[in-house]
C-alpha cells in the first residue's frame, strides 16, 4: 500500500506526536513528527509524494502529554486531574495513516485486511478486558 497521507489529534495538554514506518529491511521512516504540538494543528497532512509501504511494514506511533504548568497550552492553572474525553477540557490522542492500494486492483485486498485487522485488535481488547466485553455486548444488544 502506499501512505498518502497522516491525520493527528489532541487537545490541549498533548506535547508531541510522532508515527513511524518500520519497514520489512529495517529501514525506518518518519511518516508524522510534531515536537511542540498545538490544538489548533488537528487536521490532516497529506504527502506531497505517496509513501510506499510494503507488506510487514510496522506502525508505531508516539504520543506525549504533559499536564503540567510548564507546558503552556495547559488551560488549567494549577493543573487539575484530566481523564479521556471529547471535551476539549478532557484529553485524548491519535495519529491516523491514510492509504490506498499500490495497485488498484489490489484495493479489495487491502480494504479486506484492514477490516480483519480492526476485528483482531477488538477482539484481543475484549479478552484483555472483560468489563470493555460486557460494555460492548450491552451496546450491541440494545
Amino acid at each position: 500500500m502506499d501512505a498518502i497521507g497522516v491525520g493527528a489529534h489532541a487537545h490541549n495538554i498533548a506535547r508531541r506526536m510522532k508515527m513511524t514506518a518500520t519497514l520489512p529491511d529495517g529501514s525506518v521512516k518518519t511518516l508524522l513528527a510534531i515536537n511542540d504540538w498545538d490544538f489548533a494543528w488537528q487536521d490532516r497532512y497529506y504527502f506531497k509524494d505517496f509513501v510506499p509501504l510494503p507488506k510487514d511494514t510496522r506502525l508505531d506511533v508516539e504520543i506525549h502529554w504533559d499536564n503540567s504548568a510548564d507546558n503552556p497550552h495547559n488551560l488549567s492553572t494549577p493543573p487539575i486531574h484530566v481523564t479521556w474525553g471529547e471535551e476539549s477540557k478532557d484529553e485524548m490522542g491519535a495519529v491516523s495513516a491514510y492509504v490506498v492500494a499500490h495497485d488498484q486492483a489490489d484495493s479489495p485486498a487491502l480494504e479486506q485486511a484492514l477490516v480483519n485487522h480492526r476485528s483482531q485488535v477488538a477482539r484481543a481488547k475484549m479478552k484483555a478486558d472483560p468489563a470493555l466485553a460486557r460494555r460492548v455486548m450491552k451496546m450491541l444488544a440494545e
